[in-house]
């Protein structure tokens, strides 16, 4: 097997795959006791710590990644790195557009009603994992918008993009879609049993917007709008109801 390929696995592929897929659910199950139980205490700078490092993990992957895909000198469509033109690459942009402007209801409704804020708060304060994980000040909110727009770019890069490429070369399309979004949905358990489904709902449709417009992009944006109007959305809900 060659160090690089051009157009198959190569050893650099396979280190990838091996950090991706055995590496990232090691770390997420070894830490997941210690991770909750930090987010639980409260204390001062625990969650910019945590998405300081999610940060640096998401980028220390995703980097070398695109390195190596210069290096071997592959094809930047075959990572999403493309815009397609016909019906079906506009369907993918208008699914992305109708997920983007449900949320932005959402953030509206959150924001206008104050029943809809207490509802809101109510849900959240069932999942304590959720309530202890999004951020409770200004500096945090800050960091955590970092965060998301990180994982906006990487996750995409390395779940839809790569992942979705390196199944394929095994799997029909749509097969190797699926197991790239399995692997996305199970490195997210840290925020809950209760969260997967969702997250493997929202994973799988950014997933088809992906796959329809057969582009990186709009599920890039995706991402982010989404990560960032979420929370946004927390944030209206746990601000103090006027006097």
């Amino acid at each position: 097997m060659p160090f690089l390929s051009e157009t198959g696995l190569s050893l650099v592929d396979i280190a990838l795959l091996i950090v991706i897929l055995i590496g990232l659910p090691f770390e997420a199950l070894f830490n997941l006791k210690k991770s909750r139980a930090e987010l639980a205490s409260g204390q001062p700078g625990v969650r910019v710590k945590h998405y300081s490092i999610t940060i640096l993990l998401l980028w220390g992957i995703a980097l070398p990644l695109l390195v190596f895909w210069a290096a071997a000198d592959r094809d930047w469509a075959d990572l999403g790195f493309t815009l397609q033109t016909g019906m079906m690459a506009y369907s993918g942009w208008g699914l992305a557009a109708l997920i983007a402007a449900f949320f932005f209801y959402q953030h509206a409704e959150v924001s206008g009603s104050a029943s809809t804020r207490e509802s809101y708060r109510e849900g959240l304060a069932k999942n304590p994992l959720m309530r202890d994980f999004m951020p409770h000040t200004e500096d945090e909110r800050r960091v955590f918008n970092l965060m998301g727009i990180t994982a906006g770019v990487t996750e995409e890069i390395i779940f839809r993009g790569y992942l979705i490429w390196a199944f394929s070369l095994a799997l029909p399309l749509y097969g190797a879609a699926l197991a790239a979004l399995i692997v996305f949905t199970f490195l997210h358990l840290y925020q809950g049993l209760r969260q997967l489904p969702a997250i493997f709902m929202m994973g799988g449709m950014i997933t088809l917007v992906f796959l329809l417009s057969g582009s990186i992009w709009p599920a890039i944006a995706l991402h982010i709008f989404v990560d960032v109007i979420n929370n946004s959305t927390v944030w209206k809900a746990r601000l103090p109801e006027p006097a």
